[in-house]
């Protein structure tokens, strides 16, 4: 068995925007920042094997502030990158409505179902997290001990891969930013905790952080 602890990026400013992120990028926030160090000294006494994480800046400044504490290199990899969501990308819900008013109705009532033009499938997310999955237990050896730090599209899909679940479930299963999850991954996969905020309880957090990034 091999333990993923997996860490969703501080907030950015598309975040708190309420933009959807997709493949773009938005830098952490200074609430962001201050997530990311509150992770980082929430797993600074974990002994790890490897440190993972998406190749986009968000998950990538993040992981730096978790890399910084154990002097590791981060491994990044477009495997665990956010959903592309196509036309959404850097838009607000509102920007939506106006210009795909029937195509986002249609995404917000079933994303298993419906994508916004230009969207990757849920499938599509799942199967290239199945693959990161497969990557890393031929990659380390039984107990390997991991940090991975993902979105929360790419958080959805490790879940819905290591379990075999369908993407039915996909759009049910919400994080926080900077929060933990931990996974056991191999023969008998077991999730042992989702959207664990207690590092970051102490910081002042804005209202509502959009579980779209």
């Amino acid at each position: 068995m091999i333990t993923l602890y997996i860490i969703r990026h501080g907030e950015t400013v598309d975040n708190l925007e309420g933009r959807i992120q997709g493949h773009t990028d938005s830098s952490l926030t200074p609430l962001g920042v201050r997530q990311a160090q509150a992770v980082a000294d929430r797993l600074a006494s974990d002994k790890f094997t490897a440190i993972y994480s998406s190749d986009l800046g968000r998950a990538m400044a993040t992981a730096e502030a978790i890399a910084s504490r154990h002097n590791m290199p981060i491994i990044s990899t477009d495997l665990l990158r956010e959903a592309n969501l196509g036309v959404g990308q850097g838009k607000t819900a509102e920007e939506l409505l106006r210009e795909y008013p029937e195509e986002y109705r249609r995404w917000k009532e079933n994303s298993a179902i419906f994508r916004l033009p230009g969207a990757e499938s849920l499938e599509s997310v799942i199967e290239r997290c199945g693959k990161f999955i497969q990557n890393v237990l031929n990659e380390h050896e039984d107990g390997a001990k991991l940090a991975v730090i993902v979105h929360s599209g790419s958080l959805r899909g490790l879940i819905c891969a290591a379990c075999g679940l369908s993407v039915d479930f996909y759009r049910f299963i919400h994080t926080a930013n900077a929060s933990l999850s931990i996974l056991d991954i191999g023969k008998r996969p077991s999730l042992k905790l989702l959207n664990d905020t207690c590092h970051i309880h102490a910081i002042e957090v804005t209202e509502l952080e959009p579980d779209v990034a």
